[in-house]
């Protein structure tokens, strides 16, 4: 296990040779020639980005041109700017408002490709909702509950949904499955569809340009199959979020806290057990601590505040682990990792732990000596002794 943490902390700060920025609103005012890693709760782009931009954040908004790839994951994504290479985004809002010049891979909730957007690569959707109104000059692969599609696409479509309304043009082949299609009388196909729809057939009024529409009944049955399709995408499409806002709680943790959890460290060798005492009387006792404030009216304010923390606490309990087993492997070496490194170390680390989790009873039982072991450690570390409080009494 050591030896694959530490693997995957060496693919890591491959990415430290870009330029970093974690704050609470992070806004990018100057023309940056390499890499850019950027992390916080608003993040604004302004100046152009000569390399590769990854992002995480609550708001994101990007208004200058991305010379190479766009990897981004948040709340509320808007991609305004140029980018000159692939974008990945993953997202509860997301919003592409210009030109990308090759393949685009969206996550969403909902998704909104504007009429001033072009494509010239693919795009593959997995979102609850998209409205495409732009342009792709690629192939389209779309996935969701509703799907609106009012722009031009250049080649084949392949549309899988619950309500599924076309409105614009399709160039391509065209492969249609969904509870309710419904064709706008703006719609034009070039090639010939296949098709299903709960509701049998589907008048495709006068918007077949030299093709034809035909009912292919398999679609029914890998409509069904593309159920656990849709499960495999919308994992892939969490873990891709989770790494990128792990990543960003990391930075925060790490910049916040890096002293206390470096003479936390202090105390894991000589005091393991004294740790994992203390911890578990935390996660058994703070509970209960918080029952008898909820009894007494008085206590109602504090006990609210102590539940948010606590529940704050378990949520983020394995990335609190990781960084403390990052900052011991450091103490252990010759030379110390930087900043960035011991982020980017703890990020692997915490995927390790994350996976190790989902292992029936074990998996429980190591997140339950990880969370004791690293609050009692920190309550070691940040608790003052006795014979420390009396030198300051004195």
């Amino acid at each position: 296990m050591k030896t694959s943490i530490l693997f995957l902390g060496m693919l890591f700060p491959i990415m430290a040779l870009g330029q970093f920025e974690a704050e609470k609103s992070v806004t990018i005012s100057t023309a940056a020639q390499d890499d850019v890693y950027l992390a916080g709760e608003t993040v604004s782009v302004n100046a152009s980005i000569g390399g590769d931009m990854v992002a995480a954040g609550g708001k994101i908004v990007i208004k200058d041109t991305i010379q190479q790839d766009l990897v981004v994951a948040g709340g509320e994504v808007h991609v305004r700017g140029y980018v000159k290479d692939d974008v990945r985004a993953a997202g509860g809002e997301l919003t592409l408002d210009n030109i990308v010049e090759d393949d685009v891979i969206v996550f969403g909730g909902e998704v909104e490709i504007t009429e001033d957007a072009i494509i010239h690569g693919n795009l593959i959707n997995f979102s609850g909702t998209i409205d495409l109104n732009g342009e792709v000059k690629g192939m389209v692969k779309a996935h969701g509950g509703e799907l609106n599609i009012n722009g031009k696409i250049a080649k084949d479509a392949t549309l899988n949904g619950g309500d599924i309304l076309i409105d614009g043009e399709i160039r391509g082949t065209s492969t249609i499955a969904a509870e309710e299609i419904e064709i706008g009388d703006n719609a034009k196909f070039y090639g010939d569809v296949e098709y299903w729809s709960e509701e049998g057939v589907v008048d495709f009024k006068n918007s077949l340009i030299n093709a034809r529409a035909t009912i292919n009944e398999e679609l029914a049955y890998d409509r069904k199959e593309f159920s656990w399709k849709k499960w495999g995408m919308a994992t892939l499409g969490f873990w891709v979020f989770y790494v990128l806002s792990t990543f960003l709680i990391l930075l925060l943790l790490n910049w916040a806290f890096k002293e206390v959890f470096v003479k936390a460290v202090e105390f894991l060798e000589g005091d393991f057990w004294k740790s994992l005492g203390y911890g578990l009387i935390y996660l058994v006792g703070l509970p209960f601590l918080i029952a008898v404030a909820f009894m007494i009216v008085i206590g109602i304010p504090i006990s609210m505040f102590l539940l948010a923390f606590y529940i704050f606490s378990i949520l983020f309990g394995h990335l609190v682990a990781a960084l403390l087993l990052t900052h011991f492997l450091n103490k252990r070496r010759e030379k110390p990792w930087g900043f960035w490194t011991l982020v980017f170390v703890a990020l692997g680390i915490a995927i390790v732990l994350r996976l190790l989790t989902v292992i029936p009873f074990i998996g429980w039982l190591i997140s339950l000596v990880l969370l004791a072991v690293s609050y009692g450690v920190i309550a070691l570390a940040v608790i003052p002794k006795k014979g420390n409080l009396e030198i300051v009494k004195s």
